[in-house]
């Protein structure tokens, strides 16, 4: 009767054992298809703007809304960066990286801007604005922004022909910009796709 009871034990040992090797080989198995089937790609915008009317300077703040638009060129950058890839095979896009600096040609510096800056991303004239990156605590006599971006998906936007970008902040009481300041913005993202 002891020997039967062991037996049973060990068995039972056996069999327990078995099952979960089974389990952990199946999740693994899962996990590692999952990661094939999708590539990660770095895409670069480089956009300069200039901003041909003036800021005046005031004795009280104000809030301003700077827009731009620019082409996506999608299929472009797809041919460039991710050869294969096509547009419907996208699955998320989120920025990586912004930074924005005023042409050093210029003598202007950032001291009009007031506490933050925000940036938007929309469709060309949409207007369901979406939070892409963020700046608070801007430096006395600064000439460049390194924004801190969103995770957010912004795929909608970025596979239309145009995109709309919008600058957001307010001024600095008796602080103005000089008329015919050129920024010039990098923004990078990452594009998650289906593998071709």
């Amino acid at each position: 009767m002891k020997k039967i009871l062991q037996f049973s034990f060990i068995a039972c040992i056996f069999i327990l054992a078995a099952s979960a090797c089974k389990k952990k080989s199946t999740a693994n198995t899962n996990t590692n298809t999952t990661n094939t089937q999708y590539i990660d790609v770095e895409i670069p915008y480089t956009k300069s703007k200039t901003i041909t009317d003036a800021i005046p300077s005031l004795a009280f703040s104000m809030p301003i809304d700077l827009k731009d638009t620019f082409a996506t060129k999608v299929d472009e950058y797809l041919t460039t960066y991710a050869p294969g890839v096509k547009k419907e095979d996208i699955v998320k896009i989120t920025p990586m990286m912004m930074n924005t600096s005023i042409d050093n040609t210029n003598t202007q510096n950032l001291d009009f801007v007031d506490d933050s800056v925000k940036v938007y991303v929309d469709a060309y004239n949409g207007t369901n604005p979406r939070l892409v990156a963020y700046k608070y605590g801007i430096l006395p006599g600064a000439t460049s922004i390194d924004f801190t971006v969103v995770d957010t998906d912004v795929k909608d936007y970025f596979n239309n022909q145009f995109m709309q970008f919008s600058l957001k902040f307010n001024t600095k009481a008796n602080q103005g910009m000089l008329a015919n300041t050129t920024f010039i913005t990098n923004i990078k993202f990452k594009i998650t796709a289906k593998k071709p």
